[in-house]
């Protein structure tokens, strides 16, 4: 069973724009600290969305780094909206990656709109990295 090694939480109530359908990075955790040589990284993302006007889907990734465009750990697939344009959705993700020979690792969690043709808004969001052995 993998010990928990380090966590950090990271949380924001800031709007985010999410302009039409180009990815933006909505919350970073900023850099963890890597106690071990070789670890697992469990990290989840979460956000509220208030659709732009047209969107069909929305895709949420958690890329490394600090910015959208960084490495896609994990998965990024297209979740249909269950409710109308406009409406606001509740996104979340979860991924996990091996790193090796890192001081720090950072995340990010990024939103895509498909077909909007007006901004989204994300009003809160909040971004979890775990370190575990293994």
């Amino acid at each position: 069973m993998s010990e928990l090694l380090e966590k950090h939480v990271a949380t924001a109530t800031a709007d985010v724009t999410v302009p039409t359908t180009t990815e933006t990075a909505v919350i970073a955790s900023g850099p963890v600290q890597v106690p071990s040589a070789t670890c697992l990284v469990h990290i989840r993302g979460w956000c509220q969305l208030v659709t732009g006007a047209a969107a069909s889907a929305v895709t949420v990734r958690i890329e490394r780094g600090s910015a959208a465009g960084g490495t896609l750990v994990g998965e990024g697939n297209s979740i249909t909206l269950g409710a109308a344009a406009g409406s606001r959705e509740v996104m979340s993700i979860e991924a996990t990656e091996r790193r090796a020979n890192e001081e720090s690792v950072s995340y990010v969690m990024t939103v895509q709109q498909t077909g909007a043709t007006g901004d989204g808004t994300v009003s809160q969001a909040a971004i979890e990295v775990e370190i575990l052995s293994g």
